[in-house]
């Protein structure tokens, strides 16, 4: 079933598309976003999210409390939409599931904890973030990692590498901050657009980077840890 929010005044910000099966829990979503001007509905399971793309929602919200493997499997492919943004949701305490969204590709993670003003922002860095205007014609290298941004090709040690909207920004940030130690809080407001809470995010997001561009992971080069404060790119000298 499908429940729509059309809400009359200001033109909207966007339109957003709540899945999820509890509908106290979409009406708070709802509410929040309709008082900050975006239309929304509401789809009760994860295989209505196709919904999102057929009415050109601007971001899902999804639901995965509880969420279990096939679950989030179905879900995963539609976190690479180029222009729909993703964000998780948990109403546990648990963030088992959350984590797990975020590893198969959601933009974000908001948890029981996140605040009306917090809501709002999250959305709509997400929606800036995937609606960004059109990339510079500018090449970035840093050791065997090479951007073409206008392209937005990513070649490590000569290979291509797939990137997701979020890994692309986050590894285009480290090349340009060089042997930079950045916090992981810096990170969140540079590349997610806001500065309270989600940092979890930032380090989910950073591994799954490493999965892809490090020879080994778990031994990385190109993307350190800096103990006690967050992270540096460190290229490789010839």
């Amino acid at each position: 079933m499908r429940q729509d929010s059309a809400r009359s005044g200001p033109t909207p910000r966007g339109r957003i598309t709540v899945v999820t099966s509890t509908p106290g829990v979409a009406g708070r979503i709802l509410d929040v976003l309709g008082e900050a001007h975006y239309d929304g509905e509401v789809v009760e399971d994860i295989d209505g999210v196709t919904v999102a793309m057929l009415v050109g929602s601007d971001a899902m919200l999804v639901d995965v409390t509880g969420a279990d493997e096939t679950g989030l499997a179905r879900l995963g492919h539609h976190f690479e939409q180029p222009r729909v943004a993703v964000l998780a949701f948990t109403t546990s305490s648990d963030l088992r599931s959350g984590i797990a969204a975020l590893e198969a590709g959601a933009d974000d993670l908001l948890t029981a904890t996140v605040t009306p003003q917090e809501l709002v922002a999250r959305v709509g860095a997400a929606i800036r973030r995937r609606s960004g205007s059109r990339p510079a014609n500018v090449v970035l290298t840093g050791g065997p990692v090479v951007i073409d941004v206008r392209r937005r090709r990513v070649e490590v040690f000569g290979r291509a590498v797939m990137l997701t909207a979020l890994e692309f920004k986050l590894l285009a940030y480290f090349l340009m901050h060089p042997e930079e130690p950045i916090t992981r809080a810096h990170l969140l407001e540079a590349v997610w657009g806001y500065s309270v809470g989600g940092t979890a995010t930032v380090t989910v997001h950073v591994r799954r980077l490493r999965e892809k561009i490090e020879q080994d992971p778990a031994n990385p080069v190109l993307i350190r840890t800096v103990w006690g404060v967050g992270y540096q790119f460190s290229p490789p000298g010839p």
